[in-house]
């Protein structure tokens, strides 16, 4: 983005001043089926928001007050774009860093004009996308350049930001893996979601952002795994065994195939290691007696398997031999 956009909004910056002690909105009766006027002028001040003039853009709104047109939501509008103008007047003259943008993010009100929001958005993501190693840069709660993404409706770019910060080991990964999930879903790849969701809450369960899952299947299975279990506040750390219960989640069994013997001497390990949560385990010992269901069910394996199973969650253990009929 050009420093002159933000320079812009600085020098023009005194001239508006006067609009910080708005008098109160006149309430008078409009006929705007008479004079569209303000109409005219609202949409072209939008237009003008929509590309970052908010120069322009106040231009309309000062030609609407001029007619004595204006209202609350006039003046609502013009005192959101004029705090916008300080702001990023305000962040040209700072040295630009990450957190600097996604605090701006923070500031994106509520009732800002839609055509503002979305080039406000596409403006930090631009300015993000210059600094080095953009993908690690996350405040809590929404703050990343993946979730900017994901909120102008720009999946495939989510989905590659969320990828990254995964590669790039970002903290806290389920969070990510999740996000990954939800991006897929959007874009209407369904079985690469849940992967990525089981991914997400085999590996690290507590930290998925569950008012942001934008699978409902997912949300449902979170739901009937508390009703249903008997540690409810457990579920989330089950959910990759509850999803393949309920015929969401699949187990992956292609590395059993490739190399059996070396799937079992470091599931042994990771155990005596004690390296894994019992959940983890448990699925890991899933997908062993699952493999050796399908090819091997006379092996002996399949028997010790099962029992390791039952001793770490018999519950779980039930609904999967009910399951397998």
């Amino acid at each position: 983005m050009s420093p002159d956009l933000f320079s812009w909004q600085k020098d023009n910056l005194t001239e508006r001043s006067h609009f910080r002690s708005v008098e109160t909105p006149r309430t008078e009766q409009l006929d705007l089926f008479s004079d569209n006027r303000r109409t005219i002028w609202l949409n072209q001040a939008h237009e003008a928001l929509r590309c970052l003039d908010l120069v322009g853009a106040l231009a309309q709104y000062d030609r609407i007050v001029a007619a004595r047109l204006d209202d609350r939501e006039i003046h609502g509008e013009l005192g959101l774009v004029v705090a916008w103008q300080e702001r990023l007047a305000r962040y040209g003259e700072s040295e630009r860093k990450g957190e600097q943008i996604l605090r701006l993010y923070d500031q994106l009100e509520a009732a800002l004009p839609s055509s503002l929001r979305i080039a406000l958005l596409e403006l930090m993501v631009e300015e993000l996308s210059t600094l080095e190693g953009p993908e690690l840069l996350f405040i809590p709660p929404r703050a990343h350049p993946g979730l900017l993404c994901y909120e102008l409706g720009s999946y495939g770019d989510a989905l590659g930001w969320f990828a990254q910060a995964v590669k790039s080991e970002v903290h806290p990964k389920g969070r990510f893996l999740a996000y990954q999930g939800d991006a897929l879903f959007r874009l209407e790849e369904l079985d690469a979601a849940r992967e990525l969701y089981r991914k997400a809450f085999l590996d690290d369960p507590l930290t998925v952002d569950l008012s942001h899952l934008a699978d409902p299947a997912i949300r449902e299975l979170i739901s009937y795994g508390e009703s249903e279990a008997d540690e409810p506040d457990e579920v989330l750390s089950w959910l990759s065994v509850w999803g393949w219960l309920r015929n969401l989640f699949t187990l992956e069994l292609q590395e059993l195939r490739t190399d059996r013997t070396g799937f079992r001497e470091s599931l042994a390990k990771s155990e005596a290691e004690k390296r894994l949560t019992t959940p983890q385990l448990w699925f890991q010992y899933l997908r062993y007696a699952e493999f050796l269901r399908a090819l091997f069910p006379d092996d002996p394996e399949l028997v010790r398997a099962r029992r390791r199973m039952r001793e770490l969650n018999g519950e779980l253990f039930g609904r999967y031999m009910k399951k397998l009929g």
